[in-house]
This record gives C-alpha cells, sequence and structure tokens, in this order.
C-alpha cells in the first residue's frame, strides 16, 4: 500500500533558532471538545491556514498515514507507552500571502491558542522582507492582531520571536511505542550528529533518563497507526 505522508507540523532541522526558552504555555483544552473539522466552513473572502481545522487527534490512529508532529512528553514512557502534549502551526499558500492587500482579512492562531481557538483579523499594513523571504501583518506580532511570516519551502509559517512558529496545541494523547521504535537524537550540541536508539525498551529508557527535556521546540513523533515509530530531538539554544 502507498503511504500518504501526512506532515502537519515538522520541526525542520534547517529552521535557525536563535533564542531559548518559551514563546508561551499552550492551552489545555482537549481536541475531543472542538466542533468536528467536517463542519467548518470558510468565511468568503479570508484568507486561511491550509491546515485548518484539517485533523484531530483520532487521525494519528489511521494506518495508511505517517504523521509528524510536533510534541512536549509529559510524563515519560510508562508501560510501554508515553504520554505528550501535541501541537500545530498555521501554514499559508504562498500565493495566498503573497497576494494579501490592506482591507484584506486573515484567520490565525494567536499564541497559547487551543486548536479550534483561532481569530480573524483584518490586514492594516504589510511589510514585505524579499532577502529574508519575511512578511510582517500589521506590524508583526509585537503589535495587536499582528502577523510574523516567514517563507519555508513553498509555504508561508508562523514565526515568533525566537525563530519559533506559533504552536497552539492539539490535546493530550497517550501513544504506544512501536516495538522497533527508533529514536534520532542530536541535542547535544547544535553540529551534532544524530544518536539513534532502536527498540521499545531501550527508547524508552532513554526518554526515561531525561524526562523534563521532551519539549514542543525540540521534539518531534512520528506516528503511524496509534504508534509511535520514531522521536526525533534536535538541538536548540
Amino acid at each position: 500500500m502507498n503511504l500518504k505522508y501526512k506532515i502537519l507540523a515538522v520541526l525542520a532541522a534547517g529552521i535557525a533558532l536563535t533564542a531559548c526558552g518559551s514563546s508561551g504555555a499552550p492551552a489545555s483544552t482537549p481536541a475531543s471538545s472542538a466542533v468536528p473539522a467536517s463542519s467548518h466552513v470558510a468565511e468568503e473572502g479570508v484568507t486561511e491556514p491550509i491546515n485548518m481545522l484539517t485533523w484531530t487527534l483520532d487521525d494519528l490512529d489511521r494506518e495508511d498515514t505517517v504523521t509528524f508532529i510536533p510534541a512536549e512528553i509529559t510524563s515519560g514512557v510508562q508501560e510501554g507507552s508515553l504520554t505528550a502534549k501535541i501541537f500545530s502551526y498555521d501554514l499559508y499558500k504562498k500565493e495566498d500571502v503573497e497576494n494579501l492587500a490592506v482591507g484584506d482579512k486573515i484567520t490565525l492562531h494567536e499564541e497559547g491558542a487551543a486548536w479550534n481557538q483561532f481569530v480573524t483579523v483584518a490586514v492594516k499594513s504589510i511589510e514585505k522582507n524579499d532577502r529574508y523571504h519575511l512578511v510582517s501583518i500589521n506590524g508583526g506580532m509585537e503589535e495587536q492582531d499582528g502577523l510574523d511570516l516567514l517563507l519555508d519551502d513553498d509555504t508561508y509559517r508562523t514565526m515568533t520571536f525566537d525563530d519559533y512558529p506559533v504552536y497552539y496545541e492539539m490535546g493530550e494523547k497517550t501513544l504506544p511505542l512501536a516495538e522497533d521504535v527508533v529514536l534520532k537524537d542530536s541535542s547535544a550540541d547544535p553540529q551534532a550528529e544524530a544518536v539513534e536508539t532502536t527498540g521499545a525498551s531501550a527508547v524508552a529508557a532513554a526518554i526515561n533518563a531525561d524526562p523534563d527535556n521532551w519539549t514542543v521546540y525540540n521534539t518531534t513523533l512520528v506516528v503511524q497507526g496509534g504508534k509511535v515509530q520514531e522521536v526525533r530531538r534536535i538541538w536548540v539554544p
């Protein structure tokens, strides 16, 4: 069977992380309390993220989809399973952002929001930095209703002070480790080669040996069929 790869929010190694620290405590509203994605209808004339209400935590149980998700492991590995807060961030079509004009509207998740908590704001100003592929709307994230966007491949993503995306929380989920799960850990320093650990028992021991350092800013889970197939951790300042 051909697998459909669904990349929802990848922590790309090529993103320059220029400072340390959290960009805000995520909300704790569980995805199960949200309105089903299928009932959402986009408002005419509003630019929305391409991943707006397109998935729920239940999609992680799909056998035909491999999903890459930023996550915060909250309680280590217990009895072969880890519990994690799952996050995403807004992505916009390149042409939608480049065609935005003053007077248009754009929908976004504010810092610390849950997946079903979003706002639509009027575009009052647009500043572009073509050299660094940046677009600032309404004065950028420092201003009320402001937004900073960075071109990443062929889509624009949100950006905070530390170059991280503006994460919003999908909810919390407990996921078993696959028997052949692989940990790829390059968190030792910026130039570190990834150290690979294979097998559920060995990966569980590695995670539990450093329980407080698996955050949304450095950790990505690769999930298929409701099981963690891979854990990736990168270096952050």
